[in-house]
C-alpha cells in the first residue's frame, strides 16, 4: 500500500494511547491466534489441505440470536472446494503498426507510432479493410507501471471509410509494422508476417482507453509463482461483461506477438485512495462526510454485488482498486479474482460454476493474497475454508472506514496489530478519541461489517437494505476537483 497521506495527524497517537489501556494485545507465537476460535482452534497446524483431505471446519463465534446466517447456509451446502477453473480467454490477433493518422483540428495528416489494432490478415484476404479503429498511446502521457508490465493510456482512431474524400485524398501511407512475433506463451497467430504495403488512414478522435499491457515473457516467468494471473483476470473480466457501470470489464484482448494487450474503459479522475487523500469534511478533518461516503460506498457495493452475482470473488479490493470516473466509479483489477463453486444440482457430490450451481460452497485455502491493510482474517489465517462473499464484505468495510475517519487502515489483521484490535474490538472508543462523529446507523454498519467470524458479518443484501443506506447521499463528480489527473 502506498503512503496513506489522508491519514489524520492525530491517528497514530490516538491509536497509541488507546494501546496503552489494553491489557495486552501481543501474543508471543507468530501464528495467527484465532480470536474467534477459542483455545480447542489454535492447536491446528497451519497447513493447506491436500485435494484428498478436507479442510478444519472454519471456526465458528456465537450468534446471541441463534439465527440462521446466510453465511450458514453456505457452509451447511457441503464440503469445501477449489475455486472452480477460469475458462480461457478469448483473444483476438493484434498488430502495432506506423499509421498515418488525419487530426481534423489541425486537417493535416501525420504518422502515428506504436498503433494497435486488430489484425484481420489471418481471416480474411481484406484483412485490412476489416479494421474500423484502432489505438494510439498518447504521447504526454507516462506509462503505469504494473508487475506484468504496463498501462498505457490511448486515444482512439477512427477508421477513414472511402466515402471520407476530404481524408481520402492525403498522398496514402503504408503501415510499417512494429511488433516483434516473439510470443512466450501457445498462440496461433505467433508466426512471422510479411510487412504489407496498404493504404490505411485513421482519423483522430477525443475519445479515450486504458491498454494493460503485458508483457508476454514476465507472464511466463511469473506464471505459477505469483497470485496475480493475467489469462485469469482477462476471463474473469469477460464473465463480469461491460453492462454495469461499477465494474471494469474489458472492451477487448489483442495479442500483438510480444505482448497481451486489454484494452479498457479510461477513467480520468483517478482513483478511491486519491479520492480520499483531498477529502475534507467541513470540521475540517480529513476523511469525507456520511452522505459522501454512502454516494461512493454504494456504488462500490453494486459493483460487488454485480461481481458476486457472476460467481466471483474478488479477493483484491481496495481503494486503490476503485476508479473515479466523473461522478461515477469502477471496480477494477481481477488479477487475483477466483471463481467460486456451487453445489451441482445433477451430482450434489460434485461443484460447477454460478450458472449451473445451485447454492454457493466454502472455498478450500488458497494462501493469502491481497493487500494487507484490507485483507480478511481468515485470507491472512489461511489455515480454513473460506467463503468468498464474506471476504470481499470484509474488504468493502476496511474501505467504508479509511473513507468515514480519513484514516489508514490497520498493518494486518492480526490481534497483535493495534489498530486491527480497536477496527474489531473498540470501534466506538476508536473514532471518539479520533474525534470522528459518526451516526448510529454509520457505526452499526461498521461494527457489523467488520466482524472477525464471518458467520455474523452482513451480507451484502444486508448491507444494501442497511438504515445507513436509507439516509440521503451527497453527489460528487470527481472531474470538478482539484486532484483530477
Amino acid at each position: 500500500m502506498p503512503s496513506s497521506s489522508f491519514i489524520s495527524s492525530n491517528g497514530d497517537s490516538a491509536v497509541r494511547q488507546l494501546t496503552e489501556k489494553m491489557e495486552t494485545v501481543r501474543v508471543e507465537d507468530e501464528a495467527m491466534v484465532d480470536a474467534d476460535a477459542g483455545a480447542s482452534e489454535r492447536s491446528q497446524p497451519a497447513t493447506q489441505p491436500s485435494s484428498q483431505q478436507q479442510p478444519p471446519s472454519p471456526p465458528r463465534g456465537s450468534n446471541p440470536n441463534n439465527r440462521r446466517r446466510p453465511y450458514d447456509i453456505t457452509v451447511e451446502a457441503g464440503p469445501a472446494a477449489d475455486p472452480i477453473v477460469f475458462p480461457q480467454p478469448q483473444i483476438h490477433r493484434g498488430r502495432r503498426a506506423e499509421v498515418c493518422c488525419y487530426n481534423p483540428k489541425t486537417q493535416d495528416h501525420e504518422m502515428a507510432k506504436n498503433v494497435l489494432f486488430r489484425d484481420f490478415s489471418r481471416e480474411f484476404e481484406d484483412g485490412d479493410a476489416r479494421v474500423t479503429q484502432a489505438y494510439w498511446p498518447v504521447p504526454y502521457k507516462k506509462p503505469i507501471r504494473t508487475i506484468m508490465g504496463h498501462v498505457e493510456i490511448c486515444l482512439i482512431l477512427k477508421r477513414c471509410t472511402g466515402k471520407d474524400n476530404t481524408i481520402g485524398s492525403s498522398s496514402s501511407m503504408s503501415i510499417k509494422n512494429t511488433s516483434t512475433d516473439t510470443p512466450q506463451f501457445d498462440d496461433s497467430s505467433s508466426d512471422e508476417e510479411e510487412d504489407e504495403e496498404d493504404d490505411i488512414i485513421f482519423e483522430l478522435t477525443d475519445e479515450m482507453v486504458a491498454v494493460k499491457v503485458n508483457y508476454s515473457q514476465r507472464m511466463e516467468e511469473l506464471r505459477h509463482r505469483h497470485a496475480e494471473d493475467p489469462l485469469k483476470e482477462i476471463a474473469a473480466m469477460q464473465i463480469i461483461g461491460n453492462e454495469h457501470p461499477n465494474v471494469m470489464g474489458c472492451i477487448d484482448v489483442l495479442f500483438d506477438g510480444s505482448s497481451l494487450n486489454v484494452v479498457m474503459k479510461y477513467c480520468g479522475s483517478g482513483d478511491l485512495f486519491e479520492l480520499l487523500q483531498n477529502s475534507i469534511r467541513d470540521d475540517q478533518q480529513p476523511g469525507m462526510t456520511e452522505p459522501q461516503a454512502r454516494y461512493w460506498f454504494r456504488q462500490v457495493i453494486a459493483g460487488l454485488k454485480h461481481i458476486h452475482s457472476v460467481g466471483i470473488c474478488h479477493r483484491d479490493l481496495s481503494p486503490e482498486n476503485v476508479m473515479i470516473d466523473g461522478p461515477g466509479s469502477l471496480i477494477i483489477d481481477m488479477g487475483m479474482a477466483i471463481r467460486m463453486p456451487y453445489t451441482d444440482p445433477v451430482d450434489p457430490s460434485k461443484v460447477t460454476d454460478r450458472s449451473h450451481g445451485s447454492q454457493r460452497r466454502m472455498i478450500r485455502p488458497q494462501g493469502a493474497c491481497g493487500k494487507l491493510p484490507y485483507m480478511s482474517p481468515e485470507i491472512y489465517r489461511h489455515k480454513h475454508s473460506f467463503d468468498g462473499d464474506a471476504v470481499d464484505v470484509w474488504t468493502c468495510g476496511t474501505i467504508l472506514f479509511c473513507m468515514v475517519t480519513g484514516n489508514r487502515s490497520y498493518e494486518r489483521p492480526h490481534p497483535s496489530d493495534p489498530q486491527f484490535y480497536w477496527m474489531t474490538k473498540g470501534l466506538t472508543q476508536l473514532l471518539g478519541d479520533w474525534n470522528v462523529k459518526l451516526s448510529p446507523e454509520g457505526m452499526h454498519l461498521l461494527q457489523h461489517m467488520l466482524q472477525i467470524d464471518p458467520a455474523n458479518r452482513l451480507s451484502i443484501d444486508e448491507i444494501e437494505n442497511h438504515p445507513w443506506f436509507a439516509f440521503p447521499d451527497e453527489p460528487q463528480d470527481a472531474d470538478d476537483m482539484e486532484f483530477q489527473l
